[in-house]
């Protein structure tokens, strides 16, 4: 940071400030992100230039008292004029880009931004679908699976509101689709994100005045239309006051959680014994259960001190109101083909006498200093802690029953700081910054009834990173960003009970980002590259080994490294079709595996369940069109793609010479596709009927044989002069199809299981707002990755 700020100074104390002003839309809404450069009369060669803030404010600082300034944004015609200082330039849609996707004021508008992709939402057919969930699942570029949101090929994304990373789940149910300016999805973030973020979402909300009081509410309740256990209660009520530079904010919520799975499941085993191959095979039911809820709050205040000064905290606590897992699993066991046992296991898990909580606390700062250098600071802390009992009778025709309990515990903290510069650099945008993540987890875990031994490890990981991003705008050729982030990673695990099995790692890694986007003609495109990383999840790490059933035992590996990976991806948008190709290899990465467990040098038919890096490299390609027309009151929003995977791996295997066969999981093929169909009416009634269908295919080493196909549909009526009144009426997973069966060949271990979950029901909301304005919490956060994975 020392260095980056040396530039900075060094270049402001060479130049002058000349002109500043802003950049809006046709609609009078502020432009971020728009280039801004002063070119020379003589020549027409760039002289320098700035990129728009959140507001659409710039300030040019040169030397060049004669240029004309140009002003460029994808989607926009480009404006070239004289330089006056104070001045408002209004950008205009690009016709030949968009020509046909304005054509109507309910189909959302997408276009490139030079990071990513930018879905409008004000003015069109997604304004009015429910929640900020809602919105997202009918994004280009975003699915909404059994999962939760995804950007394709990416996973589950880091999502900013305003700049301001969304740490609490339930805010994107709370945020109204009405209150939404747009979506920006961004599938190959830059350096100034940490280096395991592989998308980004940010949402831009409408920016409203007013001062007062003002809160929001938010109700629904879905039922299983299979169990009827299966309730989920959700209620949400937010807060503010705003007076002068003052916003205070606060919000309190409830969320209950429940869920079914019964499946049937097949799994059979291959180990020797006697010098030769056995086979063990179990063939039984599953019945899962889990009832439970959350209460969730949040708290803070944003000060602005002075034009451009803003200062603020945040509190988020969340703590756990109900735990409850019933587990009932019955099998017959045959041993070479012969039944030697009849299994019934049943399980409970439910909280220990430990309150379980989550605390989160963020304050910063953001300004500008001087006349141009942006400053952003972040400091976060977060902690959380839960204690879990667990208790197992399993009933044996061949043994004696057994009784199995166990306790675990665990609590986290973690400790982040960041700060980034930016200002203006001859013709682009210089932004610098750093970020130190410090992580501390403890972790005991003590069972009894079977030959298990007890775990009581500590996890320290210090995260110390830097990093340099850089863009600007070439007239006629388009935009380019690169950036390079640093990461040190110390990592240390020890275990009280196994000093054995104790840990010390460093990495050192650089992750860069290079990114072009411009036009083609009437084609917008983007090409981009970066590498990134992915390190385990803290309970992954965990020693311990948990026991599933006399024949499954679970745990974690400490040995774990982290992957890493290259991404290249292309994005190309005309009208109102977008295409994204990403094609990814990853190296170290890390998958689900399952082999015989040995005890004193015997294996008896017991497999344990551990995560492992594997030895080849993993790749796959996320390749699909959304497609987004508008025929009078229809609103089509349809995304079709193919997911292929490229992976062959070594496994072992008593049962062929040499112990060891080649398996590839290449030749099949998921393909994906998600429909929805709004139709818009008069009187405030909406219309809603989709659905996201994906066939068999690998995932990485999981053979998924069945069919998914989850059909939604919605009733939607909004109510009031203003729209703060919306009822919605909506069902999920209509056709019984939402779930999917799988073949896992692990060489030694084959597992086959078909499976239902409890995912058929009915959900009825309600949603009012008053006097509703945008907040003005400006704080972004730091140790992102960290606080996933805890």
């Amino acid at each position: 940071m020392f260095v980056s700020m040396m530039l900075l100074a060094a270049v402001a104390a060479s130049a002058k400030e000349d002109w500043r002003g802003k950049v809006v839309d046709e609609k009078g809404a502020p432009v971020a992100y728009a280039n801004v450069a002063v070119l020379s009369r003589a020549d027409s060669t760039v002289v320098c230039g700035a990129v728009t803030g959140e507001d659409g404010t710039f300030s040019i600082v040169t030397r060049e008292t004669d240029g004309i300034m140009m002003v460029a944004m994808l989607g926009y015609r480009t404006v070239y004029l004289a330089p006056v200082d104070g001045m408002v330039i209004t950008l205009a849609d690009d016709t030949a880009m968009l020509e046909g996707a304005v054509a109507t004021a309910v189909m959302p508008k997408t276009k490139l931004t030079g990071e990513g992709i930018q879905t409008g939402v004000r003015g069109s057919v997604l304004e009015n679908v429910g929640s900020a969930n809602d919105v997202l699942a009918k994004t280009p570029g975003i699915v909404k699976g059994s999962n939760g949101i995804e950007v394709i090929g990416k996973g589950a994304p880091l999502v900013y509101i305003n700049g301001r990373r969304v740490t609490d789940a339930t805010e994107l149910d709370r945020l109204q689709s009405n209150e939404i300016q747009s979506v920006e999805v961004i599938a190959n973030p830059g350096a100034q994100y940490d280096a395991t973020v592989r998308s980004v979402v940010r949402i831009r909300t409408i920016r409203r005045q007013g001062e007062g009081f003002g809160f929001n509410f938010n109700a629904s309740d879905a039922q299983s239309l299979r169990w009827s256990k299966g309730n989920d209660p959700f209620g949400t009520v937010g807060m503010n006051y705003r007076t002068g530079g003052v916003d205070l904010f606060g919000g309190v919520t409830y969320a209950g959680n429940s869920s079914r799975q019964l499946s049937v499941a097949e799994a059979t085993s291959y180990f020797l014994k006697d010098g030769k191959v056995n086979e063990l095979r179990n063939v039984g039911d599953i019945d899962a259960q889990y009832l439970g809820g959350s209460y969730y709050g949040n708290a803070g205040v944003n000060w602005q001190l002075a034009d451009n000064h803003f200062l603020g905290g945040k509190v988020e606590w969340a703590t756990t109101a109900g735990y409850d897992v019933n587990t009932l699993v019955t099998s017959d066991v045959f041993e070479n083909g012969i039944r030697v046992d009849q299994l019934s296991t049943r399980s409970l898990d439910r909280l220990g006498d430990k309150r379980p909580y989550d605390l989160g606390v963020n304050l910063y700062y953001n300004g500008v200093l001087g006349e141009k250098t942006g400053v952003d600071v972040n400091l976060d802390y977060y902690g959380t802690s839960m204690e879990t009992v667990s208790s197992s009778v399993e009933a044996s025709t061949m043994t004696q029953d057994a009784t199995v309990r166990s306790f675990s515990d665990n609590d986290s903290r973690m400790y982040a700081a960041k700060a980034v510069l930016s200002r203006p650099v001859w013709i682009g945008q210089l932004q610098a910054g750093t970020e130190e993540t410090f992580t501390r987890r403890r972790d005991e875990y003590r069972i009894s009834g079977v030959p298990i031994p007890s775990s009581a490890a500590q996890v320290k990981e210090d995260n110390y990173a830097a990093f340099a991003s850089y863009g600007f705008m070439l007239p006629k050729l388009g935009m380019v960003n690169a950036g390079l982030r640093y990461e040190y990673v110390h990592y240390a695990y020890e275990d009280a009970l196994t000093p054995s099995a104790n840990i010390s790692r460093d990495y050192g890694n650089f992750f860069p980002t290079v990114s072009w986007a411009g036009a083609a003609g009437p084609v917008q495109l983007m090409l981009n590259y970066s590498a990134k990383t992915r390190r385990p999840n803290y309970s992954l790490l965990s020693g311990a080994i948990r026991y599933n059933s006399k024949y499954i035992w679970q745990s974690g590996n400490a040995q774990l490294q982290p992957e890493i990976s290259h991404n290249v991806g292309l994005t190309a948008v005309w009208k109102w079709i977008t295409f994204i190709v990403n094609y990814t290899r990853t190296d170290d990465a890390m998958m689900t595996w399952s082999s015989p467990y040995v005890r004193e040098g015997v294996a008896d038919g017991v497999v344990l369940v551990k995560p492992r890096n594997i030895d080849s490299p993993f790749r796959m390609m996320a390749a699909y069109v959304n497609l987004t027309p508008t025929v009078g009151p229809w609103t089509i929003n349809y995304t079709v793609g193919a997911m292929p995977q490229w992976l062959t791996l070594s496994m072992d295997d008593p049962r062929v010479p040499g112990g060891k066969r080649s398996v590839s999981f290449n030749d099949k093929v998921s393909f994906v596709a998600q429909l929805f169909n709004t139709l818009t009416l008069k009187g405030g009634w909406q219309l809603e009927l989709g659905g996201l269908v994906q066939t068999p295919g690998y995932s990485q080493n999981l053979y998924m044989k069945s069919l998914y196909c989850d059909v939604t549909a919605a009733v939607q009526k909004t109510l009031l002069k203003d729209g703060s009144l919306i009822l919605r009426l909506e069902g999920a997973d209509l056709l019984g199809m939402a779930h999917m069966d799988v073949d896992t060949d692990f060489g030694s271990h084959y597992i086959n299981q078909t499976n239902l979950m409890d995912t058929q029901k009915v959900k009825v909301s309600v949603r009012y707002s008053f006097n509703t304005a945008q907040s003005k919490y400006r704080g972004t956060g730091a140790g992102s990755d960290a606080r996933s994975r805890m």
